[in-house]
């Protein structure tokens, strides 16, 4: 081969390689939509009973949030493509752990495996970003892997939910042949990044970070079935303790494995408001409206899954726009203002459809919420990745995906804590009205809880109450988290602003 021809292959393997990551994040994103759309009949073919269905529906999410930091310290310490190899491989024997599952326990721990290996394959995809991309190029770069990664997900999610109507093991085979795929395309098309650390990390600490995030996110998927119990909050309190006592170790030991210091810092905060507008808006966004849509619309699940392709698409285009406004000068403190107040738009927009009966009118506020939340996804990326110290680079930047969990599981839970007891208020009080008893209107309440488990219609005077309610408490809940991205935007922006201007001064 000559020179030429060994140039024009190096510059294609260049190209390829920001859409590469971004595929390999589809991945991650696709696996747990795949094991919510099998879980059903995974549930029904492996008799798992209620607290083996929760355990198996949130595992590889736990597995991620608890381990994710831990593998971006092995990344820097044997080199970050090997460890994304190791990870693609990890992420083949979880899925095909479970989709040969015999039991529940066996379709739970092949979860957590999966988990294990998905979060760092995002992570290390992620951190890749920075090594990629030209100078002054990074949010262009950071857009790109982030549309790349929107599209594939569409695709691969479709795909998955396909093979899980027809079986649902079989929906858990696609993500091995994804991986298999990626392995060799890895090691063809990105470049060998030599190891950065080392010296032994503080073991400890990690292994309270994992306890610590393990327990606070299984308190809060409780919040969602008991706001009530007292042991729900207790675990989370627990689970708080940990985290707290992993900050304060990484202050007294020699060699800690994550800056804690970052959290002092103005750019590192006001990402982390970036993160929490993005993954707390697209999970209750998301989820409320998918809701909405089944229960009160009588929608089918293809039905919704048409009705989010606008979302989605807006998601991808938002994300190249906005890559490029960012490259012509666009600040991260700009995009994070211009996010918060579109998502806020949407979400009101969201609250003032909710009476409409046909899907189209929640269309436009589904795009709102899509841009905005874009907008606030990118300064989330590019300040993570530029506030990453060099002998922190893999714990910092695949604290991303750690940070995203957890918001992403703030959202899920306190929107639908939210939601249901503003319907539950709302439906008592009108059939009270209306002239039922306290044993009536406590009858009614477990038809309404059986619909929604069943979808057996209960009577219409009852279904009529349930509907209102159910709407009015959907306006409210998305009035307050539009309030709640717009505060949470702009405390995010005057940080990122206090923080270039503390950079100029430095300088």
């Amino acid at each position: 081969m000559n020179d030429t021809a060994t140039t024009d292959v190096r510059r294609t393997a260049s190209r390829l390689a920001v859409p590469l990551l971004g595929v390999l994040a589809a991945v991650q994103g696709a696996a747990p939509n795949i094991a919510a759309t099998a879980l059903v009949g995974a549930s029904r073919g492996l008799d798992m009973v209620g607290g083996q269905q929760a355990l198996g529906a949130s595992m590889q999410t736990l597995a991620i949030a608890a381990s994710v930091i831990t593998t971006g310290l092995l990344a820097d310490r044997i080199g970050r493509r090997r460890m994304l190899v190791a990870a693609l491989l990890a992420s083949i024997a979880g899925q095909v752990l479970v989709a040969v599952a015999p039991t529940a326990l066996v379709y739970i721990v092949g979860q957590a495996v999966s988990g294990i290996g998905l979060g760092a394959v995002y992570a290390a995809a992620f951190a890749y970003i920075q090594v990629l991309a030209a100078p002054g190029r990074l949010p262009a770069a950071v857009a790109a892997f982030a549309a790349v990664a929107g599209a594939a997900g569409v695709v691969f999610t479709f795909s998955g939910g396909l093979l899980a109507g027809a079986d649902w093991r079989l929906a858990f085979l696609l993500v091995p042949v994804l991986s298999a795929l990626a392995v060799p395309a890895v090691l063809m098309l990105l470049p060998a990044v030599a190891p950065s650390v080392t010296e032994r990390r503080d073991v400890w600490g990690q292994l309270l970070l994992m306890a610590g995030m393990v327990v606070f996110l299984y308190g809060v998927s409780q919040l969602a079935s008991s706001l009530t119990n007292p042991v729900t909050w207790a675990v989370m309190a627990a689970g708080i303790l940990l985290l707290a006592a992993f900050a304060w170790s990484q202050t007294r030991v020699r060699h800690p494995f994550f800056p804690v210091f970052l959290f002092r810092r103005p750019l590192f905060l006001g990402a982390l408001c970036a993160g929490f507008v993005f993954n707390f808006g697209v999970a209750a966004a998301f989820l409320q409206l998918t809701n909405l849509w089944q229960y009160v619309l009588g929608l089918t699940p293809a039905a919704v899954a048409v009705w989010q392709l606008p979302v989605s698409v807006t998601s991808i285009v938002g994300a190249v726009i906005l890559g490029r406004l960012m490259t012509r000068g666009m600040t991260p403190q700009a995009s994070l203002l211009l996010g918060g107040l579109l998502a806020a738009a949407g979400f009101v927009a969201a609250a003032l459809a909710r009476n409409v009966d046909t899907p189209l009118a929640f269309v436009p506020a589904g795009v709102l919420v899509a841009f905005g939340v874009t907008a606030a996804s990118l300064p989330y990326g590019t300040l993570i990745l530029s506030e990453a110290p060099a002998e922190f680079y893999g714990p910092v930047t695949s604290a991303r995906t750690t940070f995203g969990q957890l918001f992403y599981s703030l959202g899920t839970a306190l929107s639908t804590v939210a939601v249901t007891q503003l319907t539950i208020s709302g439906i008592t009080v009108r059939l009270h009205a209306a002239g039922m008893s306290a044993s009536d209107v406590a009858s009614a309440l477990g038809s309404i809880g059986a619909y929604a488990k069943d979808g057996r219609r209960p009577a219409p005077q009852v279904f009529e109450a349930a509907t209102a309610a159910y709407r009015d408490g959907f306006g409210v809940l998305m009035t307050a988290i539009a309030v709640l991205a717009a505060i949470v935007a702009l405390i995010g922006a005057r940080l990122i602003a206090r923080g270039g201007r503390s950079g100029t001064a430095a300088a």
